[in-house]
């Protein structure tokens, strides 16, 4: 019976250490997230700007912009899904707004939308042949789509890659700080 106890008590113990590393990396990247949200710049927006071109380009991105005004907007692009399940796109617009006080301050937002194809009219006999097939897409309209769904929101990962990119010694100190923090 004791070895038993003792047993359990090793397991316990090595189990709440597994999960506890596990949250604390957790907890790390989101620290750092959300302190790469509060960041601020300290360079012009001239400067910046590019890198986040190299960024987005890097991630196969293609956009759009107003030349001087430090705003753009990606074109859609498939973020996964397939022929048996919904179907989604992303993009981002990135704003850079130069703060009063000093600094450059870089907001991205992204926009998710998922669509789902299913079928519909559906033939009550076999479909043996191509020309069946044909007949039955034609005729009863086959697919059909359902209604898109779409999402809109703050993206902190990104803003914390930008970072990372941009301004690797605010990154390196803000990634100590997260393991100070959350070891």
């Amino acid at each position: 019976m004791y070895r038993f106890t003792r047993l359990a008590g090793v397991c316990l113990v090595f189990a709440t250490l597994v999960a506890l590393t596990g949250c604390s990396g957790s907890l790390r990247k989101n620290y750092m997230r959300d302190k790469a949200a509060e960041h601020v710049y300290q360079k012009s927006l001239v400067e910046v700007w590019p890198r986040v071109h190299d960024v987005l380009k890097d991630k196969g991105y293609s956009w759009r912009e107003n030349p001087g005004r430090f705003v753009l907007e990606t074109e859609w692009r498939d973020a996964g899904g397939g022929t048996l399940g919904p179907s989604t796109q992303s993009k981002f617009l990135v704003e850079g707004v130069t703060r009063p006080n000093g600094g450059v301050i870089l907001r991205v937002q992204r926009l998710d939308r998922t669509t789902q194809e299913i079928g519909t009219n559906y033939t009550r006999g076999a479909i043996r042949t191509q020309t069946d097939r044909a007949i039955a897409i034609n005729s009863g309209g086959a697919r059909s789509t359902l209604p898109t769904q779409q999402t809109f929101a703050r993206d902190l990962q990104l803003e914390l890659e930008l970072l990372q990119r941009i301004d690797p010694d605010a990154a390196a100190k803000l990634e100590a700080d997260a393991l100070s923090a959350h070891p």
